[in-house]
């Protein structure tokens, strides 16, 4: 019995190993079978999943072409190109005159700016393989970068002319179509789409998109709930479902389907900011900021989501509010880390949004008077320190009590002391500028996103003080509707802006007129891309803005020919500078471009700067009428600087009678600089049309 019980046991323990190597034998796939499994994956848009399986093909078999190029296919579609194009090099070397391989290269070549080697390469396919459709695939994107919609839209139809059921080329129409509003022909090749692939949920994804862009909800939310149903893993598509539900002020399935895509899938930046947008949108303003700051965490990149939460943070907390200074400190960060790369603009709007946010972070306030005391700005750094002397929940230390003593002790006789005036009480405001936009539902990461663009370019100018910039918190449906709401208030100038927005970048548009006339001043477009792209958007937006405004300013006070002026060095004045001298009231804006309008009688005469304060300065009137017609409160000029400034404050107009610009205010800083030059302008749409097989 002993001996049985031994024996079995044995047996059992043969039968154990046994399985154990059947099964890891078992489990051991041939790469064919990886390789199927990685295509169905890459099918499915699992992009990750499908690179590792093709990463362990390509170790069983190092000369396996097809998972050489898929591998490198995957990691384009994931924006690792420099990697793509590492692996494609390997496929390259197996099958160099392959074209699929060379149009892959294009098209990575593409993604990495060089657009010439690119185009050259897919011309060099045409002409071995004249009908080789990838390659006018590639050639139309390149026309995209261009902006040449119209060159685009002809490579498409070239390849549908080769193969008049391509899929992509079929889609890709559709979308350039809606992209350049013209809906009645992309509808015309949607249904020729869903006649020969009615049961490709990408299809029918794409349709809801076209629909979403038209403004047909109805049909869009049909189109988006067949892709889902056909393939209930295609999370895009239940991404552009709930932003269609949003747009229907459906709140609750709104805040229901992020939630099932946030269980999905955490990291879903845009699931977090929908389902914030759409609980605000309830009136759930504490469950949004809620919201919206787990999303952070997650990604704290996601500037949009940031700029709706402070916005809205701003207007309803408390300034005492603890959580302040938590949501500050991602400014104080950015600011910390602008001044490492010398960018001390940067460094300086980083640490006001911190102040906006948090006015007693005494850390960001004592950086942001130091950038000041850098600037010259004497007065405003004691002013900011004599802040935390007053609010500073803990003693001072001796040395910041002794700068204060110091300061005030050297700023006894300046020129507002010596005038009597104090510059806290100075209305400075000389411009006035609205902000408006148009309704758009081409946003398919942040819904409502050209409304929060208005907002976020008329925040831009917080703390400008010669500006007044107010947003129309509803959207205008035509440039009529802005002009009159602009002339009937009075506006010296009115800016529709739109916003277009990549998987990593932003592109801010915008158009200013006179207020007056209703003439185009300027119109410009803002790209960047990488980290902080829309915060460097909306500063380059604001740099163009005020560099067409001329410095204007008033005079304060008269003893006998030596004046006062509500001008200074914040204004980047300086001594030497002239100005005319016109009648209170009789300056307006020119009818066209920029500039001033104002009759010659008017000028009464023209003054120079003898000596700058910090808000306030000195000035000796040069010339006048036989008869002085000079008074306070006439408006002054300027008409000239004696030398170019190579810096100064961002915060001001900058610009000359003539819209001579007076200082080099560009949104600078290394790591600014180098993304904006890297970056490669391009339209939002491009990366649909790039996920198009």
């Amino acid at each position: 019995m002993v001996n049985r019980i031994r024996l079995n046991k044995k047996l059992f323990s043969f039968l154990l190993l046994a399985g154990i190597f059947f099964s890891a034998f078992a489990a051991q796939k041939s790469a064919v079978e990886l390789f199927n499994e990685g295509v169905k994956l890459q099918n499915d848009e699992n992009y990750y999943a499908a690179a590792q399986n093709y990463i362990e093909v390509v170790e069983i078999n190092p000369s396996y072409f097809d998972a050489w190029y898929r591998l490198s296919d995957c990691s384009y579609r994931l924006g690792e190109y420099d990697l793509a194009l590492t692996y494609l090099e390997n496929a390259e070397k197996l099958e160099k005159n392959n074209s699929r391989v060379q149009n892959l290269k294009g098209m990575i070549l593409l993604a990495l700016g060089r657009t010439e080697e690119a185009k050259k390469i897919f011309n060099d396919v045409l002409v071995k393989y004249p009908n080789d459709i990838d390659s006018h695939f590639g050639l139309a994107e390149i026309e995209l970068y261009d902006g040449k919609f119209s060159g685009a839209e002809a490579q498409y139809v070239e390849a549908l002319k080769r193969q008049n059921t391509n899929r992509k080329a079929l889609l890709s129409l559709a979308l350039l179509c809606a992209e350049t509003d013209r809906y009645a022909q992309a509808e015309k090749y949607l249904r020729q789409a869903l006649q020969y692939y009615s049961g490709d949920s990408e299809v029918h994804y794409l349709s809801s998109v076209i629909y979403l862009m038209r403004g047909d909800y109805k049909t869009a939310e049909k189109q988006a709930r067949i892709a889902v149903e056909l393939n209930g893993n295609l999370n895009k598509a239940y991404q552009i479902l709930s932003t269609i539900l949003y747009f229907q002020d459906r709140s609750d399935e709104v805040i229901n389907l992020c939630d099932f895509l946030i269980n999905r899938d955490r990291n879903n930046s845009s699931a977090w900011y929908l389902k914030g947008i759409a609980q605000y949108k309830k009136g759930d303003k504490t469950d949004a900021i809620n919201t919206w700051s787990t999303g952070l965490n997650i990604n704290p990149q996601d500037e949009i989501m940031r700029t709706q939460m402070e916005l809205t943070i701003r207007e309803e907390f408390s300034l005492e509010d603890p959580r302040r200074s938590l949501w500050a400190d991602y400014h104080y960060q950015n600011a910390l880390y602008y001044e490492t790369h010398y960018d001390k603009s940067g460094a300086s709007y980083e640490y006001q949004r911190a102040l906006m946010l948090d006015p007693m972070n005494i850390p960001a306030r004592r950086n942001y008077a130091k950038a000041l005391q850098l600037n010259g700005m004497n007065e405003l750094y004691l002013e900011q320190l004599n802040f935390i002397k007053n609010h500073s929940k803990t003693p001072l230390e001796t040395s910041l009590e002794d700068t204060i003593e110091a300061y005030e002790s050297l700023l006894t006789n300046t020129l507002a002391k010596k005038w009597k005036v104090d510059p806290f009480y100075l209305d400075k405001t000389r411009w006035n500028i609205a902000i408006f936009y148009m309704e758009s539902n081409a946003s398919l990461k942040h819904a409502a996103s050209d409304k929060l663009t208005a907002l976020a370019c008329a925040d831009i100018f917080s703390g400008v003080a010669i500006t007044s910039v107010k947003t129309q918190v509803t959207p205008v449906t035509s440039f009529g509707e802005a002009f009159r709401n602009a002339r009937q208030n009075n506006f010296d100038y009115f800016i529709l802006v739109s916003l277009s927005e990549g998987d990593e970048d932003y592109n801010l548009k915008a158009t200013m007129y006179s207020g007056r006339t209703g003439t185009q001043t300027f119109t410009n477009s803002y790209y960047s891309t990488g980290n902080n792209s829309f915060s460097t958007v909306l500063r380059r937006f604001r740099n163009s803005v005020l560099e067409k405004l001329t410095v204007r300013g008033k005079i304060l006070n008269i003893n006998g020919k030596t004046v006062l002026i509500d001008l200074g060095k914040s204004e980047n004045i300086i001594k030497g500078a002239e100005f005319k001298i016109v009648k209170k009231g009789r300056v307006k804006t020119a009818d066209s471009g920029t500039g001033l309008f104002y009759k010659d009688d008017d000028v009464v005469g023209s003054l120079v700067v003898t000596e700058c304060g910090e808000e306030v300065s000195e000035a000796e009137i040069t010339s006048h009428g036989f008869y002085n017609r000079v008074n306070t409160g006439d408006e002054i000029i300027l008409v000239s600087m004696p030398e170019e400034k190579e810096s100064g404050m961002d915060t001001v107009p900058n610009s000359d009678e003539n819209g001579n610009t007076l200082v080099n205010n560009t949104v600078s800083g290394e790591d600014l600089v180098n993304e904006i030059k890297k970056g490669v302008e391009k339209p939002a749409i491009l990366d649909l049309l790039r996920n198009i097989y």
